[in-house]
């Protein structure tokens, strides 16, 4: 279980509860609180599916680390980093996976 994960489930449980506190404000025609507890389920459901969405991006990596470290040759994943994706292909970062475009800014290894 990633950070990210234990987030997720955080954060989707905030959001269950949240709901649950909205629609008990609003039987009791409290709108202002109901409101504020409203946009609360909507920002933690955004959290938890981009912490959902990193789980998965660690896992892919991890997973695509693990069959190179055995010899194989994995694709690149897609995106290959979240840094090639940001700058749409034009950088990309240490943990690249497309292995003919991974930077080396690192002092050791350009000895």
């Amino acid at each position: 279980m990633t950070t990210s994960l234990r987030y997720t489930c955080l954060f989707t449980t905030v959001a269950v509860l949240a709901t649950t506190g909205a629609a008990w404000l609003a039987t009791d025609r409290l709108w202002l609180p109901a409101a504020g507890l409203l946009y609360t389920v909507v920002l933690a459901t955004w959290i938890a599916a981009r912490e959902y969405a990193n789980h998965k991006r660690v896992v892919a990596e991890h997973e695509w680390a693990r069959r190179r470290a055995l010899g194989e040759q994995p694709p690149p994943l897609d995106p290959c980093c979240r840094l090639g994706r940001a700058s749409y292909g034009a950088a990309h970062d240490d943990r690249c996976t497309d292995l003919t475009t991974r930077q080396h800014n690192h002092p050791e290894s350009t000895a």
